[in-house]
């Protein structure tokens, strides 16, 4: 019986490295060697116990790119970034095209076992071939779930948006809206950011939440984290503006609703990438349009050190190297 390195967590703070099986691939999957796997805000909240775990113990890591040593022939040593919906493509959603939202699906990273070991498996048609480096490939996920939001509600021109959060997904949202969309863009930050300043040079301004005036922006897109972020999103909107929600900080808060109705607002929320999303994050970043940072990367046995560095207000990415 063979065994690989892995990751796993049981609870908050309960990491440990240990040697697993490796997983054999299903028919129509493959199995993938990973080369990196990025630490994610879903990764931290199930770390850190805000996010209750689907399963336990848990591989985490679905921001991972890594190269096929199981499947297609044409696979077989290639770079790919994972899709992370494995769905059932029988029931009505998929068959609908909302394949994402299938009831049937497993989740790579958050009910399945994700990218942080070794290798991982996933079905064939979830699989991208990605042909720049391994520190780029492990921005697709996020970069497709940016995207996402931008396919359900686009940005117009001339829009004014606020981008709410200074962490990775700020850091590439705001440069989507700027250099693909042509928008007006200002970072709204916490009064104690640490990374407020490094968004001068991509952003149009950097405001922090105590200074932000009230009916400013035509779009306002929450990537903070914060629970509670969506009042100050509310409050800064203009009338008839979208309000985006990407955060999924696992816990709730309490939302006061009247200046939301009374504006007229469209509040919407999206998930991760489909397909054509992904494809077109692949582009991107194959195009070297934006610019990403991995913050630093660490080698599995040091997992918990990795989880720890990533909670340090300064850091945008850490990732991990399981091979």
């Amino acid at each position: 019986m063979a065994y690989l390195k892995a990751v796993l967590l049981y609870g908050a703070r309960g990491l440990e490295v240990k040697d697993v099986e490796i997983p054999q691939p299903p028919i129509g999957w493959a199995l993938v060697r990973s080369e990196l796997a990025g630490i994610c805000g879903t990764d931290k909240a199930f770390y850190l116990g805000r996010y209750r775990l689907f399963k336990a113990p848990l591989i985490p890591g679905h921001e991972v790119v890594g190269r096929v040593v199981e499947g297609p022939e044409d696979l077989v040593n290639v770079r790919v970034s994972s899709e992370i919906n494995f769905s059932c493509w029988r029931c009505t959603y998929c068959r609908s095209g909302l394949y994402t939202h299938c009831p049937n699906k497993k989740t790579l990273g958050i009910d399945f076992d994700g990218g942080m070991a070794e290798y991982f498996i996933a079905p064939i048609d979830a699989l991208h071939i990605f042909r720049g480096p391994p520190e780029k490939g492990i921005f697709v996920e996020p970069l497709a779930a940016i995207l996402r939001a931008l396919s359900l509600r686009p940005i117009e021109p001339g829009y004014k948006v606020a981008v709410v959060g200074t962490g990775s997904i700020a850091w590439l949202a705001v440069q989507i809206f700027k250099r693909l969309y042509g928008a007006h863009v200002d970072v709204i930050a916490r009064e104690n950011s640490s990374k407020a300043e490094e968004f001068k040079g991509i952003a149009d301004n950097i405001i922090y939440r105590g200074e932000v005036g009230e009916n400013q922006y035509d779009y306002v897109f929450e990537a903070s984290g914060d629970p509670g972020a969506i009042n100050l999103a509310i409050r800064i909107a203009r009338p008839l503006a979208t309000v985006h929600l990407k955060s999924t900080p696992g816990s709730s808060a309490e939302i006061t609703m009247t200046p939301a109705v009374v504006k007229e607002l469209q509040i919407i929320g999206s998930r991760c990438g489909t397909f054509r999303e992904f494809r077109e994050a692949i582009r991107i970043l194959e195009t070297e349009v934006i610019d990403v940072r991995v913050d630093k990367i660490y080698n599995i046995e040091d997992a918990a050190e990795a989880f720890e560095t990533s909670l340090e207000p300064r850091i945008f990415k850490v990732a991990i190297k399981p091979t």
